[in-house]
């Protein structure tokens, strides 16, 4: 006989269906992120995975196969969520309807455990090695309509740095009456470069109404009934100082060959080097409106990119696509993604392997301007190729 695990609170907030507590407490369904058996790539039941297109789902750790060599024991339960954020600009999130709809205006309170694993490896995205995705990373909530609506950011944790499963208390500030709730890995602020980072997540309390005034503080210190993994204690300092110069890397530096100048080359109205982060507007790429379907006048820009992949066999580019400032923030982001996956399939239909391509939708988040015209309107609505990996560097 197989026995199913699931806590006290998931049940409660499933027999709730869309109701409140009495004080208008809100309930999630699996806070605990419990699983029949820990998966990687797999999320928790209840919940739902809200990640990039090509990319990997979260994981159900600790890690079985100790594939990213994961074994933090759970705070709660036997298990809890691991996410990621890489080095492509692509992270990690779930999402789940809750128990009732939030109060537009009214703050709330999500208290969670969080912490960071000491080893989480997997491939770097950009030179495909093996790293540690071990930097600290933050937890970040957002409210929408819908599974994976990413409608509006409603709080965050700071960045979460600690070893240790740690109490962290985020004020969750609504200005719409959300059904739904996202959770998602993000990079320190402001993003000078995208990195490779993991965060923990377990045992999520009820939303419990608070004022909007009130300050939180996190994180709290773990409770003392709480078993919690040691970090591996770190090698102690030289006591002797470094012979001088010897161990400067600056001593051999002018003894090196330099690196050989990236190649410069022309893709749409962009003149650039060829060198990951590069990013190339392509102009004249058409879209019949409101819709993802390419206009024929589109096919000489396609066309232009089909020729330049042919010829740069080891490069690994994303096709992004970018809104209208005009358009809501949850559409800006589906038709985004939709138009980005359009001109992918063009290229696929042109014998360009998909090992060269990856889809990514902006939304509107990166105008390249803001005035209330036309012009820009059109200027908005752009599809961009970013280099992100170039197969023969190391």
């Amino acid at each position: 006989m197989r026995y199913y695990y699931l806590p006290l609170l998931a049940l409660l907030s499933l027999t709730l269906g869309a109701q409140s507590g009495p004080d208008g407490t809100i309930f999630l369904t699996n806070p605990s992120f419990e699983d029949n058996v820990p998966r990687v790539g797999a999320a928790p039941r209840y919940w739902s995975d809200c990640g990039f297109i090509g990319e990997s789902a979260v994981d159900i750790q600790p890690d079985p196969q100790r594939e990213f060599k994961v074994v933090k024991p759970a705070q709660a339960g036997r298990t809890y969520l691991g996410m990621v954020t890489r080095d492509n600009e692509t992270y990690e999130r779930v999402g789940q309807r809750m128990s009732a709809p939030m109060v537009a205006g009214q703050c709330y309170e999500l208290s969670i455990q969080l912490a960071r694993s000491e080893m989480y490896m997997s491939r770097s995205r950009l030179t495909d090695d093996e790293a540690n995705y071990v930097k600290p990373v933050k937890l970040r909530v957002r409210g929408g309509y819908s599974i994976c609506d990413l409608g509006e950011v409603l709080g965050e944790s700071p960045l979460v740095d600690n070893w240790d499963w740690q109490e962290y208390r985020i004020k969750l500030e609504p200005t719409q009456d959300y059904t739904f709730i996202v959770l998602e890995a993000y990079y320190k602020q402001p993003i000078l470069f995208a990195y490779n980072g993991n965060l923990l997540l377990d045992n999520a309390q009820p939303l419990v109404p608070v004022a909007c005034e009130q300050d939180l503080d996190t994180p709290r210190p773990p409770r003392a009934d709480v078993v919690v993994a040691e970090p591996e204690p770190k090698p102690a300092a030289p006591t002797t100082p470094p012979t001088p110069e010897r161990a400067r890397p600056e001593a051999t530096v002018a003894s090196r060959p330099e690196a050989p100048a990236a190649p410069v080359v022309k893709l749409g109205n962009t003149r650039g080097e060829l060198k990951i982060g590069q990013v190339f507007e392509i102009d004249d790429i058409i879209f019949q409106a409101n819709s993802a379907t390419l206009e024929q006048e589109s096919e000489e820009a396609l066309n232009e990119i089909v020729n330049f992949l042919r010829q740069n066999t080891d490069v690994v580019v994303e096709i992004g696509g970018h809104a209208s400032y005009r358009a809501g923030p949850v559409y800006a982001s589906r038709i985004s993604e939709e138009r980005a996956v359009a001109v992918i399939d063009y290229l696929q239909s042109q014998h360009i392997g998909s090992a060269q391509l990856l889809p990514r939708g902006y939304g509107k988040s990166r105008p390249v301007c803001t005035e209330d015209t036309e012009a820009c309107n059109q200027r908005n609505q752009r599809v961009e190729v970013k280099i992100l990996k170039l197969r023969n560097s190391r």
